[in-house]
């Protein structure tokens, strides 16, 4: 398996090297391998002379673009032109999309911006400028190029010098094992070279050695380390096309001529030929016209719809060009670059026949994108000629380099092609922006597509446009500047306009008991969110709803499905009838959330409002489950409350919503969905959702029914909120709806130990006394920081009484949201006390402000790191960095506080928005961060405003509303 750049360490690499036959010596003077004999006293001089030009290269892959993923790399490069500033490299490391990169250069440490210049479609080299005069301590040096053959030859002993496993300066020997190596395959869908000959070294290369220089004793570089393979091989990319192009950069010419078929070669020996039928008085005339060949040309692979498609075919063997014998790689490729938009003659044997055929060469740019499509969270470009290649489809269609939040929420994926948007075929970008323009926020559109792995298959889905959360724009390559040039496509003509529909509910059949009654009161709920706050980190989740009023539009769902306030939510009626939702309420303490649609939007549909029982389930009660599985089908099963019990849900890291001071109701033979529990006549008991659960492995769900009454008193507030003030679905619930809460996480212990603990006899009796068949002692195992009960409890403290009525379960506390204070009698080390403990008005959703700079999402900690940390740091909490941004490269890492920004100091979002917002783009700022576990760590991050600028994301009166934060 080859690899590249990044890839962990082997003990062979591949050097990119100019193209001929192994070379054989005459004398004993000149033989291959008298080149080790050079002493390191040779090898030192020359080393300390060319170090100075050697480069290491940190960048930032800023956008996925084609072959490449966002991310943030490091590699090599050497200087080749000092006057005019020109770095070699590979194209693997220039990347064919947008990049940030730096130089740092080895000898005075320098830290220099890179421009990318250059990246060859097939071939891997590319070139980075720099400017010279930001080099100021050390001077210049470049390395000079070897294209001469007589300088490269099997067992010359040679140095790998660069950044190699991440170390600023390694330098690596080796000799040279083969001149005529195949390109190595790095993978379908991955950066691949073709229609080329590699060198093979033996030289234990690593990742970030990709650019290095392969040098000779006389500091020249022979080659380019370009991959590595598993054993002892690296490979090494020839100079014999990457100095032409040199040559045009430093003359100032950027639009360098690049030809092509569209066809791939292979270099077949003569054995192998032969077989395919080569005639034998060609292969004499071949041989006597290259006497040391040991092979021609062949056709490997013809594009569809590329120049030579239906004229060349796979198998053919390639005579001559333009009348000429032709053999190799170069003097072919030297024929194309310099014909664009020409005629060549090609004669070819297929079988035993010769064929004269006349193709027209293309520009190979035209086939090489330059431009992408952002929207949704997503890019898209056009099919490229690597692509192309790998999956054997034209080089043509739009190409999925990133799903992002709004195609992955459809089920596309990386790699997938688009064929048609609301039934309209979009061939190029241009159609698909035409296309999306008219469309509106958040309506749901089919959209056919097919993946690259699977081309036989297409697929339809419904996707649902994105305008709101992320912009829509589209990105042209600059080849002067190295920048991707943004301009916005048309503004949003508006949201979705939806029709009401009518539809008929599920029929139950008899026999299904309550089933009847309870199914028309349930919805699918499906959540997308789009940023990854508040500790959660999925895009999706999906459940069961309630409808609690069918008249108002009010359901009730789960925190599992519905865990943040930010997102777009999605009802199922009957199977039939989608309608979107609004988040109204989301419970801080309990698994359960409220949502409003408009009733308008389901006609007459039937929908049911759910009848609450005001019988508590008690362990042994007979009970229906009324489930909807995922395919919308009715499921009834008779079952038993086999315990009422407390449950513990691990804090997991990051810190999110975990469900606490409930006691969960578990069933006999449950059955594994979401749905509610139900008495003979249709009344819900309880609501029986999924509940998250956090391991090393991972997010998880289990099952678990929560008493109705937990969620009544929510729910009739609500409800009559809306009655009062109208149900307009604009109208936001006043923040003390729901009442107070005890900021404490408690857990039960068990009479026996609290007695060891120092509980009184009095008390165990009084405890005893509460209930015949349960002996809880309340404890306290976790407290909210900074509340006011944090100031006033311990954790291990056991709540004995309120207002001196013994407690012993959660509801005893709970239920006391019209509170602003509570009289608890507690015990702290053996001792009964008194005290008076502040109530905290309960939350009723979550974080409602997010802001972006550098490639990372920041917010106020939110209700989870409080209830988890016992001291939260002051500052603005980094909820996500992404792949490929500076704050990656940079080192802020997800769940840090930033508490200073050059020296100011950061307590709120407001204080980092004006902070951020004086800072210019491409600047180094000094940031001051506290971590999870407390340490304190001091970053310079260097930001960019074209890629990454600031915006931040609130909730307004009515909606959410994206805005740009201007920086400078």
């Amino acid at each position: 398996m080859n690899s590249i750049d990044e890839t962990p360490a082997s003990s062979d690499a591949m050097v990119l090297v100019p193209e001929q036959p192994p070379a054989l010596a005459d004398s004993a003077d000149d033989t291959p391998f008298s080149s080790n004999a050079h002493s390191s006293k040779q090898w030192e001089q020359t080393l300390l002379r060319i170090i100075p030009a050697i480069v290491s290269i940190k960048m930032i892959v800023v956008r996925s673009f084609d072959t490449d993923s966002q991310k943030s790399s490091q590699a090599s490069g050497f200087v080749v032109d000092k006057t005019n500033g020109i770095i070699l490299t590979n194209r693997h490391v220039v990347h064919p999309g947008p990049i940030l990169a730096e130089a740092i250069f080895n000898q005075s440490k320098e830290e220099i911006k890179l421009i990318p210049i250059y990246r060859d479609p097939v071939h891997d080299f590319g070139f980075f400028k720099f400017n010279v005069n930001d080099v100021k301590y050390m001077e210049l040096v470049e390395i000079p190029l070897v294209t001469s053959p007589e300088k490269v030859r099997i067992g010359v002993d040679i140095r790998v010098v660069g950044n190699d496993s991440g170390e600023r300066l390694s330098i690596l020997s080796g000799t040279l094992a083969r001149l005529d190596r195949k390109a190595p395959f790095y993978g379908a869908g991955k950066y691949n070279d073709w229609n080329t000959f590699y060198y093979q070294a033996a030289s234990m290369t690593s990742g970030g050695s990709s650019g290095s220089p392969v040098l000779n004793v006389e500091g020249e570089a022979l080659a380019l380390n370009a991959g590595k393979a598993f054993g002892c091989k690296s490979f090494v990319t020839s100079f014999a096309r990457i100095v032409r192009v040199f040559e045009y950069l430093r003359n100032g010419v950027t639009d360098i001529p690049r030809g092509t078929l569209q066809t791939v070669f292979n270099y077949s020996p003569y054995d192998e030929v032969r077989r395919l039928g080569l005639l034998p008085n060609i292969e004499t005339e071949v041989r006597n016209e290259f006497p040391d060949g040991t092979g021609m040309l062949t056709v490997n692979q013809v594009i569809p719809k590329g120049p030579a498609d239906g004229i060349l075919e796979s198998g053919d063997i390639l005579i001559r060009v333009n009348g000429s014998l032709l053999t190799k790689f170069v003097p072919l490729e030297s024929i194309f670059d310099s014909s664009v938009g020409q005629s060549v003659k090609l004669q070819v044997q297929r079988g035993s026949e010769l064929k004269d055929v006349e193709l027209l060469i293309q520009n190979l740019h035209e086939i090489t994108p330059d431009r992408y499509v952002e929207i949704g969270g997503g890019i898209l470009n056009t099919i490229s000629y690597q692509m192309a290649k790998s999956f054997m489809i034209p080089a043509a269609g739009v190409f999925v380099a990133s799903a992002g939040y709004m195609l992955g929420m459809a089920g596309v994926s990386r790699k997938c092609c688009i064929m048609e948007v609301n039934n309209i075929p979009v061939p190029t970008l241009e159609k698909f922006i035409e296309v999306v323009e008219g469309l509106r926020d958040c309506e749901r559109v089919p959209l056919r597509f097919y993946a690259l792995s699977d081309i036989n298959k297409e697929r339809v889905s419904l996707v649902q446009i994105d305008r709101r959360w992320h912009g829509f724009s589209l990105a042209i390559r600059d080849n002067t500047t190295g920048l991707w040039n943004y301009s916005e496509m048309k503004p949003c003509i508006g949201p979705a306009l939806y029709t009401p529909h009518t539809a008929s509910h599920l029929e139950l059949e008899g026999n299904l008991g309550p089933g009847k009654h309870v199914i028309p009161s349930l919805v699918h709920i499906e959540c997308h969110m789009p940023f990854f706050i508040d500790g959660v980190a999925h895009s999706v989740g999906a459940g069961i709803g309630l409808v609690v009023d069918a008249n108002l539009g009010i359901v009730v769902g789960d925190r599992h499905t519905v865990p943040i306030s930010l997102g777009d939510v999605l009802l199922t009626f009957c199977n039939s009838i989608i309608v979107p939702a609004k988040i109204i309420f989301i419970h801080q303490v309990y698994n359960f959330v409220i949502l409003k649609y408009d009733v308008a939007l389901l006609g007459e549909t039937y929908v049911k409002s759910a009848v609450f029982s005001e019988t508590e389930l008690a362990q042994g009660d007979s009970v229906h489950m009324v489930c909807l599985s995922k395919a919308y089908q009715a499921l009834v099963r008779k079952t038993v409350v086999t315990n009422k019990r407390q449950f513990f849900v691990s804090e997991p890291v990051p810190p999110c919503f975990r469900c606490i001071n409930v006691e969960g109701i578990e069933l006999e033979n449950p059955l594994t969905t979401a749905g509610v529990l139900a008495d003979e006549s249709g009344r819900i008991q309880a609501f029986y959702a999924a509940h998250s659960k956090y391991t090393s492995k991972g997010r998880s769900e289990f099952f678990m029914g929560m008493p109705i009454s937990i969620i009544a008193p929510a729910v009739s507030a609500v409800r009559s909120f809306y009655l009062e003030h109208g149900p307009a679905q604009s109208q936001q619930l006043p923040l003390d709806i729901i009442g107070y809460t005890l900021e404490a996480e408690l857990s039960y212990a068990q009479v026996a130990h609290a007695r060891v603990l120092g509980l009184p006899d009095v008390w165990v009796r009084r405890i005893e006394g509460t209930h015949l068949s349960r002996r809880n002692v309340l404890v306290v195992r976790r407290l909210t920081a900074r509340s006011g009960a944090a100031k006033m409890l311990k954790e291990g403290d056991m709540i004995l009484a309120v207002d001196d009525v013994a407690a012993t379960n959660y509801y005893d506390i709970m239920k006391l949201t019209d509170r602003k204070e509570l009289n608890l009698t507690i015990l702290r080390d053996k001792k009964e006390l008194t005290v008076t403990v502040p109530a905290s008005l309960m939350e009723i959703s979550t974080s409602e402000r997010i802001v972006g700079w550098s490639g990372a999402v920041f917010q106020m900690p939110h209700k989870s790191v409080h209830q988890q940390l016992k001291s939260v740091p002051e500052g603005v909490l980094c909820s996500v960095v992404y792949e490929g941004s500076p704050a990656q490269m940079y080192h802020l890492h997800p769940l840090s506080w930033i508490t200073e920004i050059n020296g100011e100091k950061i307590s709120d979002l407001d204080d980092f928005v004006a902070a951020v917002s004086k800072i210019a783009s491409d600047t180094f700022v000094r940031v001051k961060t506290v971590n999870f576990s407390r340490f304190v760590t001091v970053i310079a991050i260097r930001t960019n405003s074209h890629y990454f600028g600031a915006w931040q994301l609130k909730r307004s009166s009515s909606d959410w509303e994206l805005e740009t934060i201007q920086c400078g």
